[in-house]
Parts: structure tokens; sequence; C-alpha cells
């Protein structure tokens, strides 16, 4: 297993390792209640995870497993049976609602992730940093990664007191095709407005080459290696397919719908395939989960997640 050096305090910018991400997320309470939220075992398996073990002191364990957390096995079914020797999720640091430290192994590459929190006015700035000697997994900076979808499951989860998102990704390993949706606040023609307006895009998802919004129009992103090449089909306020080209060269086909509910409107994306043999359901479904929970956060709040990534 690679050897990770114990930083107590990562600086900002990242430090020089070969592989590193930093995501943040800014929480509307205090750092004691987000605190909470990531070290309690009762409150983890509501946002981030389906069993976990915290035993809170230097040299002890911050442990968790199961279906919804990114790269699991699922081969166990318990925090007793999930960690393998010598993989045991050391605390490395800690500072009581202000920093954690630990190791987690994923996908059998030993990192090292940081928890940070600060008080900004009666919120909490939380950051995540994440590093290792290698990439853990098959392509995991082709897009988004889990952090992505986690800091908005942590948010909504103290807003709430439920996750916007929680991706199975044990069933969708599986799955005909990577569906996934969540509950806006909003009115149709807002999200609407945001999935195909340029100018919108730009500001949650990347940089628009070109998009003719209607079937058989062009539509490009400013992205690196793969992204979509045409509209296939449009309907108003309700449906919006694209296809999709992967670094491999496979042409899946994506499809948004918005249906509108007495309380909410449901946003939903679905990936039907095919996919690039080279990435994993586990990175595809994070890509998609991702996206999804940018689309909604704009909509809803008027703010991209963009603008608190720096600084």
């Amino acid at each position: 297993m690679a050897k990770i050096v114990q930083l107590s305090r990562f600086p900002s910018p990242p430090p020089e390792a070969p592989w590193w991400v930093v995501r943040r997320e800014m929480v509307p309470a205090s750092p004691e209640r987000v605190w909470n939220a990531l070290t309690n075992p009762g409150e983890l398996v509501h946002w981030w995870c389906d069993f976990a073990e915290v035993r809170l002191e230097k040299g002890g364990r911050y442990a968790f497993g199961g279906r919804h957390v990114y790269g699991d096995s699922m081969e166990a079914q318990t925090i007793e049976t999930s960690v393998k020797p010598g993989e045991d999720f050391e605390i490395v640091d800690f500072e009581p609602a202000a920093r954690l430290v630990f190791r987690w192994p994923l996908l059998g590459v030993d990192t090292l992730v940081q928890y940070e929190l600060e008080n900004e006015l009666e919120s909490t700035r939380f950051t995540v940093t994440q590093t290792a000697k290698v990439p853990p997994g098959l392509n995991p900076g082709l897009g988004p990664n889990w952090w992505w979808v986690a800091l908005p499951s942590l948010r909504s989860f103290i807003e709430k007191g439920e996750s916007d998102l929680r991706i199975d990704y044990h069933g969708l390993r599986s799955a005909a095709a990577i569906s996934l949706e969540a509950r806006c606040s909003t009115f149709p023609w807002i999200i609407w407005h945001k999935l195909t307006s340029p100018t919108e895009i730009r500001r949650w998802w990347a940089p628009v080459i070109q998009l003719e919004p209607r079937a058989g129009g062009t539509f490009r992103l400013e992205l690196d290696a793969m992204g979509p090449s045409r509209v296939l089909e449009t309907s108003e306020l309700s449906r919006f397919v694209h296809d999709w080209v992967w670094p491999g060269g496979a042409v899946g086909q994506i499809e948004w719908s918005l249906e509108e509910t007495e309380t909410c409107v449901l946003l939903r994306v679905t990936d039907l395939g095919p996919w690039d043999p080279a990435v994993s359901r586990d990175a595809c479904a994070t890509l998609w989960g991702a996206t999804l929970l940018q689309l909604k956060q704009l909509s809803e709040r008027g703010v991209t997640p963009r603008e608190y990534q720096d600084g």
C-alpha cells in the first residue's frame, strides 16, 4: 500500500501531490452542527454512507461503507467486516469543530482526506482535500468526483433533514440505465432556461461552443476529452435529449426531463448508454449526479457552486 505523508494541515493551494482533489461547500449552520453531522455515525448514515464507526481520537477510526459510498465493493455488509487489516480508516489528526484528517483506502489506494470547517458569518465554509500518490481507480479525473455529490448531500441533510441526492452505486452497476432525480423548489421554466441557455449553461456546467436547441442541432461544450455533439430531441419545458461522446469513442444518449407536481418539480437525468468501457459505472453516476445537483442549485438559489470553490 502506498504510504501517505501525514500532514496535520494542508496548505492552500493544495499540496504538491501526484493526485489531489479539493471541493468546498457553504453550509448554513454553525461549525459545531456540521461537525456533528460529520462525526456522529447516526447522522453519517443519512447523507454519506450505510454504516459507520467513529472513534474520535488520534489513531482512532473514521470508517464507513455501503451501497451509497463511491467505490465500495459491497462484499461486506457491516462495518465490522468492511475494513481489511492494514486499511483501518485511521484518524491522523483532528481538532473538534475545525479539522479532521483520516485515511480512506479507496479502490485499493491509500488516500488522505482532510475536512476543514471555518466559521463565516452564520455559515460554515466546509473544505475537503483528498490526496494520494496514485489516482484511486480508473479515470477518476474525467469529470466531477464523489465530493461534488457528497457535499451538497451534507448541506441538504443539515438544512432539511434529508439528502437531495444519494447515489445507489451498487444498484446502478447492473442497471440498464443510470437514472437520477432531484426535487426542485422552483418553476419548470426557470430550470428549462438554465438547461438550454448558453449563457446559463456556462454558469453551472461548462462554456458552450455551440448550441442549437432543436432536434438535429449542434451542441458542443468546452470539456476535456468528452461531451455532447448533437441535440437529439426536445420538448419545451419537459424534455431535452442529446448525445454524449466518451473519450474512447462510445456515443451514448442523455435525457433530461422535468415533471411538475403539486409540491415541486422533479428534475431527472438519464444516461441510456452505451458507455466507455474504460470508465466505471460509479464514475458515470458521479458525473451525472454532480451535474444534476449543479443545475438544481443554480435554478433554486441563483448561485453556482463555482463561486465558492476558490479562496
